[in-house]
């Protein structure tokens, strides 16, 4: 999932694979922390086209 969103082989997620029950409340497991991460790459893309974007005004 992890490398499906873009993130590098090396990036550690600091947190149980999976957690359930009343558990959720208090940890959020890892394939929760992937899936509403936003995707590095885009991230990077979305930050140069502002930087652009905010250039151009000055």
């Amino acid at each position: 999932m992890a490398r499906f969103q873009s993130f590098p082989d090396w990036f550690v997620f600091r947190s149980k694979i999976t957690t359930g029950g009343h558990q959720r409340k208090f940890e959020v497991p890892q394939y929760t922390q992937v899936g509403n991460a936003v995707p590095p790459i885009l991230a990077n893309e979305l930050g140069k086209t502002i930087n652009n974007l905010l250039k151009s005004i000055k």
